[in-house]
């Protein structure tokens, strides 16, 4: 059952939360603290950790194999966030040509996004490419919907009013853009507007990929009061998630029915726990590893987006999100999530508060041989012949039509066998008698 609560003002940016104890990164730059001005653009070789755990370059070897498309060719994805650095885009982020707002783009936030989703290889030391974006043949749409997450003096902050603005144009324009992914990598109460714009997407056949929400650190945050650091009677204050801990219902749009909701995790990685950077939620579809992430920064170069960070996981699902509805074109939304939500790690029936439906798959996603039903996307199995595997069950009892007549003459022998048995007992007996 879904939790409301009374309308918070303001939103926030779904960023950064940094975990003591991750393992830093050996030469990348914080990509959240590049500048449009910086001379010369950053570069890294670092691999990018959630690329290698979610095996995309097995993902992308399997697309070479059975299609003639690129990972995400033909698939337009729209970042609604803080816009794309005009120095990462075209060679770093393939931008379309259409877009949303304007001006100058001074928070770095949407340009990681973008980078994470459909980043152009980079050139390693040995002169090889390195990977960055999930689906690097997709196509960025820029939906500027505000300045900065933490706005100075005449720059415009997150609120809901934009968003929805910015995602209505989207609605509007997705059929003639060939948008099929919206990427909303921000956290806002619940607001009537946007389930409207949201129903609106959800009929223009556009997957809305969310973040699930990370956990609040400072007073100011979105649901600190709710589930920000609790005081530990020594001064100090304990972090991480409360007893049976739910945000389900809470953060939006992650938590609107059609949206996908994706969390950051540790699992798999052995970098520790992600519980103390993100929150626990029932709206959670799935999870993906996201500490050590490598993307563009605002100086149009290559840098890490280091954390656990729910903005980061929603990127690199609607990346495979991307690849998804580009080796599947026939399929409408439903079957594409279909797909991704039936090959997670755990189960659809018993999702769970840290994952969902599990960690991401994407090989899995893109080859198992799957019937998603175009009405519903409820799944089915199919065999590599084309037809529906169906479930063993015990052959049927074939029926005996003398099964009656045996029975009777079984328990004729049987009494007349017995009768004889006792005549023979009682023989002796009646003959001493009758001497």
């Amino acid at each position: 059952m879904r939790v409301t609560r009374g309308a918070v003002a303001g939103a926030l940016v779904a960023g950064l939360v940094l975990v003591p104890g991750a393992p830093a990164r050996a030469d990348a730059v914080d990509c959240t603290g590049t500048t449009a001005d910086t001379p010369a653009p950053s570069s890294t070789t670092d691999p990018s950790l959630p690329f290698d755990a979610l095996g995309i370059d097995a993902a992308h070897s399997w697309l070479a194999a059975h299609g003639t498309r690129g990972p995400g060719e033909g698939v337009r994805v729209a970042v609604v966030d803080s816009g794309i650095a005009p120095r990462a885009a075209g060679s770093g982020i393939p931008l379309a040509r259409d877009s949303f707002g304007g001006g100058e783009v001074v928070d770095a936030h949407g340009t990681i996004v973008a980078g994470i989703i459909a980043g152009a290889p980079r050139t390693g030391r040995d002169g090889r490419e390195l990977p960055v974006g999930i689906a690097p043949a997709a196509e960025i749409v820029d939906v500027r919907v505000y300045d900065s997450g933490e706005p100075a003096e005449g720059e415009d902050p997150v609120e809901p009013p934009n968003v929805v603005a910015g995602l209505s144009w989207v609605a509007q324009n997705a059929k003639r853009l060939g948008i099929g992914v919206v990427n909303v990598s921000l956290a806002m109460p619940e607001y009537p507007p946007l389930e409207r714009v949201l129903r609106r997407l959800e009929a223009a056949d556009v997957v809305v990929v969310a973040a699930s929400g990370n956990r609040p650190q400072e007073e100011t945050d979105f649901l600190h009061e709710e589930f920000g650091p609790e005081p530990d009677g020594e001064g100090g204050a304990t972090t991480g998630a409360r007893l049976g801990e739910d945000a389900g219902g809470l953060v939006w749009p992650a938590a609107y029915p059609s949206v996908v909701a994706a969390s950051s995790t540790a699992d798999g990685t052995g970098l520790g726990d992600a519980s103390g950077a993100v929150l626990l939620s029932s709206d959670i579809d799935v999870a993906v590893p996201t500490f050590g992430t490598i993307s563009y920064g605002l100086d149009g170069g290559t840098c890490g987006a280091p954390g656990y960070a729910t903005s980061w996981a929603a990127a690199v699902v609607s990346g495979v999100v991307a690849l998804l509805r580009s080796h599947y074109p026939d399929e409408n939304g439903r079957q594409v999530v279909a797909r991704l939500l039936g090959t997670a790690s755990a189960s659809t029936e018993l999702p769970n508060v840290h994952t969902g439906a599990g960690v991401v798959q994407p090989l899995e996603a893109l080859a198992r041989p799957l019937r998603p039903r175009k009405a519903d996307g409820s799944l089915e199995l199919a065999a590599s012949d084309g037809r529906a595997v169906e479930r063993a069950t015990a052959p049927p009892e074939e029926l005996d039509l003398l099964a009656e007549a045996r029975d009777q003459a079984v328990w004729w022998g049987l009494a007349g066998g017995g009768a004889l048995l006792l005549a023979l007992i009682l023989r002796p007996v009646l003959a001493r008698r009758r001497s």
